[in-house]
């Protein structure tokens, strides 16, 4: 067998393997003897037809296909051991020839990182702090958490909410769509029926019918709207102000939360929540910061299939894990007016430097020598079995728990995020230390290839890519923002 590799941008290798002819001569009699016994020709036992009558009624082209089928899997793996190529991914084949048989894989490899003098990276670290006004906002959104609704005798306005009846027709469409008796709030950036509909119940008075038309933007999500104009007629039958309670002594007792008596403590235990709160974004800004910045001096060079598993994720986390069952995913991108396509290209960017941010931050780990022992692996997964069979004293289903969960997959994924963590303690270390004060320590040498265990590989883009969000977050907050950003500060090579 000849094998001939090229290595490609993107830690892509091009894989030409020529196979021998008494192999795939080997294949094909193995694939009709199969077929023979399988499929029924008259005037023949199973496995008793001829090899020419066999091609002459199945047909040649599909048995060549299926011997090369079966036998691609043995030559491929022969290729990579032969040209020492560990593939973190499936490749992509393409058929070259059958005379003599040629294949071309593509195969995504580990990235290769080089990363510059992380010692000498600085960001100066900044307390954040609550003013009055963060305190009375939420405090704000604390009485609308308790606001009432009241019907008024007035045009509608922004924060209303509204009971109507309408009839929408776009251009195009056969039938109008009629709703009767909706009830919603009437809030700028929210969306009820089309975009721009709600602008259109601003100043209308109860009562109508009232008609009014509108154009939808010519970059509309659903394509075949775009562009088109709606027609509305609604009937306007109730508009309800929102009622705030009055901000005093008894709206803090009748929240009755321990410690609070009174408007004082209310205000003071909201703006300790809101200090929380905001340190738990500046930390999270924070440390995105220094990861950007230990970016910014590296050359990456990885595979799309890195990205692509991220931007599954993304997907599962936004759709509330509905992507598991097609027709639940079907009903989740009909819900948000998106396509399949539309989402995975809106999370690319974000996908993208997710991944560019956890492959730098393993490879810093590996120059700072920063490992996780198997005695506090098992830790972590004492912890995780606590909670997760917390209130539950049957032996035999707390075994069961800890069989979900104390297997060598999830034990991997815990050392690649305990690995994660202290890597990112260690570079914040680094950034926000003065010079003199930073305890010094031998980085490994530049650019080293990393090499180790598919599993691994695999934890490269899914765990370790998760790096910020990996590190502890104390706020969901903060969670949900973690891994954003452009990018463009990074060079690539």
């Amino acid at each position: 067998m000849g094998v001939t590799a090229e290595r490609l941008p993107r830690s892509l290798v091009s894989l030409e393997i020529e196979v021998e002819p008494d192999r795939l001569e080997a294949s094909m009699k193995k694939v009709i003897n199969k077929v023979s016994q399988q499929v029924r020709i008259p005037g023949f036992r199973p496995g008793k037809a001829p090899r020419e009558i066999v091609e002459r009624t199945v047909g040649q082209p599909l048995l060549l296909q299926e011997a090369i089928e079966d036998l691609l899997p043995s030559v491929y793996n022969e290729a990579l051991e032969t040209e020492e190529i560990e593939a973190i991914d499936q490749p992509e084949i393409e058929l070259k020839s059958t005379e003599p048989l040629v294949v071309q894989a593509t195969v995504p490899v580990r990235p290769t990182i080089e990363i510059g003098a992380y010692q000498a990276l600085r960001v100066p670290r900044e307390e954040p702090s609550v003013g009055e006004a963060e305190t009375e906002e939420a405090l704000t959104e604390l009485r609308r958490r308790y606001a009432t609704l009241e019907p008024v005798d007035r045009p509608v306005e922004w924060n209303d909410t509204v009971r109507i009846d309408m009839s929408v027709s776009v251009e195009g469409q056969a039938e109008p769509h009629v709703e009767e008796g909706a009830e919603f709030a009437v809030t700028e950036g929210g969306i009820v029926s089309l975009p721009g509909f709600l602008d259109e119940l601003i100043g209308l008075e109860r009562g109508g019918p009232h008609e009014f038309s509108f154009d939808l933007p010519e970059d509309y999500q659903a394509e075949e709207l775009a562009g088109k104009t709606a027609s509305y007629s609604v009937q306007l039958l109730e508009v309800k102000q929102e009622v705030l309670p009055e901000l005093d002594d008894d709206f803090a007792r009748s929240l009755d939360e321990e410690g609070i008596e009174n408007l004082e403590e209310l205000q003071a235990r909201v703006s300790e929540g809101v200090q929380e709160q905001i340190e738990a974004v500046h930390a999270m800004n924070y440390r995105e910061e220094v990861v950007d910045l230990l970016l910014a001096t590296a050359e990456l060079d990885y595979p799309e299939v890195l990205v692509e598993r991220e931007i599954d994720r993304l997907v599962d986390e936004q759709s509330q894990h509905a992507s598991h069952e097609r027709e639940d995913f079907e009903r989740w991108l009909q819900a948000i007016g998106r396509t399949e396509e539309e989402v995975r290209d809106a999370l690319r960017e974000q996908a993208d430097l997710i991944v560019r941010r956890g492959l730098v931050l393993s490879e810093f780990a590996v120059r700072e020598e920063i490992a996780a022992s198997d005695e506090e692996i098992g830790e972590r997964v004492d912890e995780i079995v606590e909670q997760a069979s917390a209130g539950t004293t049957d032996l035999e289903q707390r075994a069961r728990v800890r069989g979900m969960f104390d297997t060598e997959q999830m034990r991997a994924s815990l050392r690649e995020r305990l690995i994660s963590e202290r890597a990112l303690e260690r570079l914040i270390e680094i950034a926000s230390q003065e010079d003199e004060e930073l305890e010094p320590r031998s980085p490994r040498r530049r650019g080293r290839r990393r090499r180790g265990s598919r599993a691994a590989a695999d934890d490269e883009g899914d765990e370790a890519a998760d790096e910020i969000e990996a590190a502890e977050e104390p706020s969901a907050e903060a969670e949900s923002d973690a891994g954003g950003g452009s990018g463009d500060e990074d060079s690539e090579s």
